[in-house]
């Protein structure tokens, strides 16, 4: 099977241009162990690390899971970090991980790089099965933004590709080459899957999210539990 888009670009280069919400703070508690799930190269884990917490993150991409680990090598080795990062590469379909490992989940802007519905599907199932019962999932996507005449055309001249609403083709910004399909949320699509997953919403808010290309667009910030 060939590989796909996010297990082959440069580590460096798998977006981050989302910050946690302080809604975070209100849900972590001390000794909790954190799973960041689709980690990149370890912003958030490194974060959270350094509040005290204990931090799995996970990826596909091996060189950014490399890269994460170098780095939390050397953080501990010069002591500024006072909890711990971990990483790991890993499917998150597939998560390698026991039952009610975790306490606390992070899925930050993950779900809009997965083009398959049932795929989404899969990743919320193990999120949940690896989540500890009455623990959370802090999640944050982007949404429709219809009313955006730049989305609204992506949405509308992609889908005889994407073959769903929400999805374009996200381009190279420098070779306009096709890079990978982007999802964007419907507020009903989002609760559902969540809901369909055996999780309830606890909190859910719209925010002004950044792109990572720099475009501000209304997003989905949402702190689901396991029921």
């Amino acid at each position: 099977m060939p590989k796909s888009y996010w297990e082959t670009v440069p580590g460096k280069k798998i977006p981050s241009s989302l910050e946690l919400y302080p809604i975070v703070q209100s849900y972590l508690q001390e000794g909790y162990k954190i799973l960041d799930i689709g980690c990149g190269f370890g912003k958030i884990s490194f974060e959270l690390a350094s509040l005290g917490y204990s931090v799995t993150g996970i990826d596909i991409n091996s060189e950014a899971i490399r890269l994460s680990k170098a780095a939390a090598k050397s953080l501990e080795h010069n002591r500024k970090t006072e909890g711990r990062a971990e990483f790991k590469v890993g499917n998150a379909s597939d998560l390698p991980f026991h039952d009610s490992s975790f306490d606390f989940e992070i899925m930050q802007a993950f779900l809009t790089s997965v083009p398959e519905p049932q795929a989404r599907v899969r990743i919320l199932q193990e999120a949940f099965r690896v989540l500890k019962p009455g623990g959370y999932l802090y999640l944050v996507e982007f949404a429709q933004n219809w009313h955006l005449k730049l989305y609204r055309k992506r949405y509308m001249q992609d889908f005889p590709v994407t073959k769903e609403e929400g999805s374009f083709l996200a381009l190279n910004p420098e070779t306009g080459d096709v890079e990978f399909i982007a999802h964007h949320f419907s507020e009903k699509e989002l609760v559902f899957l969540l809901v369909d997953g055996g999780f309830e919403i606890d909190y859910f808010r719209v925010e002004e999210l950044k792109t990572r290309t720099g475009n501000r667009i209304n997003g989905f910030v949402v702190v689901a539990k396991k029921l």
